[in-house]
């Protein structure tokens, strides 16, 4: 291999002769000189502080959606949990809903009136729709992080909500349970003396409504509160004698308790389910003691 050298056009041409050999060892030294600076160069960045930072940046980034992958799938399993226990409170509810005890002396399909338990939630339908697109091909890729933490926080929300839903549900069919009349009015079950429909009127003899069912109590049993709620009648009435009338709110339902002896509470006043309201006795428009018990839907 020859190497020509010219200064300028008016100097001697120089000529250098290299063999193969010298020109193999020419570019190792060569190659080895640039590995050399390259050392060099990033020795002198590093001292002088401008060493890249883009490693670490990004392990920082990872760390950092890691993180919040963590946080959202935390905060969705409690939401799931709390889901899950608010759904069973409801089934609790539901199940251990209070009901009037048997009558043997009268048909099950005509016992105290009750309200019905609310019915099981319903499953949200909700709308779907959109063109129908290649899953492979207009997909995105569910793998990257802001994906993953968009589809979380999505699902958290929808979690969110479904819990704010099940405990407005929750509260409003524990306020049911308490306030309707579901109990019975007697401590003790006892005989059904005139269930609710047309009858014989017991002192003239003629047919005539009855809106109640009359209990064959015996005097001075003590009457319970069927629900909680407020007492908006306590007074004597030529035909119901010593009346006490309970309306339910919640349930919107007034019972009414006829033909007692005494009563133990005033309008205004606020009682219990199981709460000793009045005692059983036989006054105004009766034949014997008993209670007179009737449950009036308000709507």
């Amino acid at each position: 291999m020859q190497l020509l050298f010219v200064r300028n056009a008016r100097s001697r041409v120089q000529q250098i002769s290299l063999s193969g050999k010298q020109v193999v060892v020419l570019l190792v030294g060569i190659v080895l000189l640039l590995m050399v600076l390259n050392v060099f160069a990033v020795w002198l960045l590093s001292v002088l502080g401008f060493e890249t930072q883009s490693d670490t940046v990004i392990e920082a980034v990872e760390a950092r959606y890691d993180q919040k992958l963590t946080e959202l799938g935390t905060q969705m399993g409690e939401l799931s949990q709390r889901i899950k226990r608010l759904d069973a409170a409801r089934q609790q509810l539901i199940d251990e809903s209070p009901r009037p005890p048997p009558l043997p002396s009268a048909p099950q399909n005509l016992a105290p009136a009750t309200n019905p338990a609310p019915t099981a939630i319903p499953k949200s339908s909700g709308g779907q729709g959109g063109p129908m697109l290649s899953a492979r091909e207009n997909f995105p890729e569910t793998g990257s992080f802001a994906i993953r933490i968009d589809q979380l926080t999505l699902t958290m929300r929808d979690l969110q909500a479904q819990t704010r839903v099940l405990t407005d549900r929750l509260q409003t069919m524990r306020v049911w349970q308490a306030t309707a009349p579901t109990g019975y009015p007697l401590p003790y079950v006892v005989p059904v003396s005139s269930l609710p429909g047309v009858r014989t009127d017991p002192f003239t003899g003629l047919p005539s409504w009855h809106a109640g069912t009359d209990y064959a109590a015996q005097a001075g049993m003590p009457i319970l509160a069927t629900g909680d709620g407020y007492v908006v009648r306590a007074e004597w009435d030529g035909d119901f004698g010593n009346v006490v009338e309970v309306s339910h709110p919640g349930a919107n339902a007034i019972t009414r308790y006829a033909h007692t002896d005494a009563f133990y509470v005033k309008p205004g006043q606020r009682v219990k389910r199981g709460e000793v309201i009045a005692r059983v006795g036989s006054t105004g428009r009766s034949t014997a003691p008993h209670l007179h018990y009737e449950v009036k839907m308000t709507r």
